[in-house]
């Protein structure tokens, strides 16, 4: 589809050979002479980028601006420009436009400006979606629970969300600490501004600091870039310390004077950077009990724990099992893209009674492995997938690590391949395409475990 380009210019000297360009460009073009024109044209026509010339008679080029960022901020602007008034045209792009260019310019200028402008403007329009989805994804109403426990916990956090009080968030792995930090954050005042997570665990020492606080061109070898760090990549939003309890000793003092100054110095430079940032962390350790044994710094501690919230463990609130289980239920069927609509008494029963070790995000791969194995549209069969007293996996404890860990795998892959084959009606090819394999690497694992396709299946 051509995009529509609005020129505004009262220079028909100037205009022809510029429409025309545009034209034989592929863009539809669209003409007018004064800035009053351009905002009526603007209220009744689609209209993807405006071009317009900064000196026009009645309103200029910035105030043409002005009211179509107001009206219309979705459009893409740039404003043309004598050299004697570059001023003006850096002020339009303070008001939004998305760039100028100075009188005298040629085709290929023009065109490369114009491309990079629609181009920006639509990956701002993305964002604007994306931040949009989160915002109604990401808040506290949307999470899936009805227990009281997790009741009370969130009435605890709606109580700071629109505040910037610092939150620790603990509790053991896959109880949806990360899920609670964000929904605080969407939920928030800051809802607008980015929101940031950073791996704690996942950095090493000798790039704390320059992922943290970023670094200038040539600070050090490899920089051969200027690039901000995640603190600034996060300022006037929140940032997310996951799993804070995994950084080394060493680290946490210079955490604990960036979030107590609120301000960082990237490496090579000697300018220090203001930053606005809610802070929120996460952890699956007692911290307390870290700060006893001298494994965690007691002022890091307090500086975190100034609204600590505890996420119970699955356990601790099985009425919700059988909510996240349907929840997961309808989730999983429509990735796999197959009819299972229910889960059966006795596989209910099953999963309730289960402890739930990995929690959450244990339930979640547990009812996505017994959808990709239904043979009908309920689920009768879930014990296959569970561990043990809910402590340890079903795996023969006589055996040597490696192999008892690759029996588990085979029994997971062949589940897997044998479910998936069938959710295609027995067709390889498609089945490959929904595991994401190589069609060749598909059929050694149904050869390997003496697999075979269900009848009038096919290769395609």
């Amino acid at each position: 589809m051509k995009h529509r380009v609005l020129i505004v210019e009262d220079d028909e000297i100037f205009l022809r050979p510029l429409q025309r360009t545009l034209e034989v460009a592929g863009y539809e073009v669209v003409v007018v002479s004064s800035g009053e024109d351009a905002v009526d044209v603007l209220k009744s026509d689609d209209i993807d980028l405006v071009l317009t010339d900064k000196r026009l008679p009645g309103i200029d080029g910035v105030e043409v601006v002005r009211r179509i960022k107001g009206e219309h901020p979705n459009v893409a602007i740039v404003v043309m420009t004598a050299y004697g008034t570059i001023g003006s045209a850096v002020e339009a792009m303070r008001l939004g436009a998305e760039d100028y260019l100075a009188k005298p310019f040629d085709a290929a200028e023009i065109l490369m400006v114009l491309r990079r402008a629609i181009e920006f403007q639509e990956l701002k329009a993305a964002n604007r979606a994306t931040l949009r989805r989160n915002q109604e994804r990401f808040t506290l109403k949307n999470i899936v629970a009805r227990s009281a426990v997790m009741q009370e916990v969130f009435d605890l956090v709606s109580s700071v969300a629109g505040l910037d009080t610092t939150v620790l968030i603990h509790g053991e792995t896959g109880v949806g600490k990360e899920l609670l930090a964000r929904s605080i954050h969407w939920s928030g005042a800051r809802k607008d501004r980015p929101f940031v997570a950073v791996n704690c665990a996942a950095i090493p020492e000798e790039l704390f600091e320059s992922e943290l606080f970023g670094f200038r061109k040539g600070a050090f070898t490899g920089a051969s870039e200027t690039r901000r760090g995640l603190f600034q990549m996060a300022n006037g939003g929140t940032l997310l310390l996951d799993e804070v309890g995994e950084m080394p000793l060493v680290l946490q003092s210079k955490l604990l004077r960036a979030i107590e100054e609120k301000r960082v110095t990237p490496i090579g430079s000697d300018r220090v950077v203001e930053i606005d940032v809610r802070f929120i962390a996460t952890t699956n350790k007692d911290l307390r009990g870290e700060v006893d044994r001298g494994a965690f710094r007691r002022d890091l501690f307090y500086r975190l724990s100034v609204l600590p919230v505890r996420v119970p463990p699955l356990r601790e609130r099985t009425g919700d099992i059988t909510l996240l289980a349907a929840h997961f239920l309808e989730a999983s069927a429509r990735r796999s893209k197959k009819t299972v609509r229910a889960i059966d008494g006795a596989a209910m029963q099953a999963l309730c009674r289960y402890a739930w070790p990995g929690n959450v995000r244990e339930l979640e791969n547990v009812i996505e492995r017994a959808v990709i194995v239904a043979k009908g549209d309920t689920i009768t069969d879930v014990e296959r997938f569970l561990t043990d007293d809910g402590e340890r996996a079903r795996v023969d404890l006589t055996l040597p690590f490696r192999e008892a860990k690759a029996r588990v795998v085979e029994e997971f892959e062949r589940a897997y391949v044998t479910g998936v084959l069938e959710a295609e009606g027995g067709k390889l090819t498609a089945a490959a395409k929904h595991a994401d394999m190589d069609p060749k690497n598909f059929h050694e694992k149904l050869t390997r475990y003496g697999l075979r396709r269900p009848s009038g299946g096919g290769n395609e």
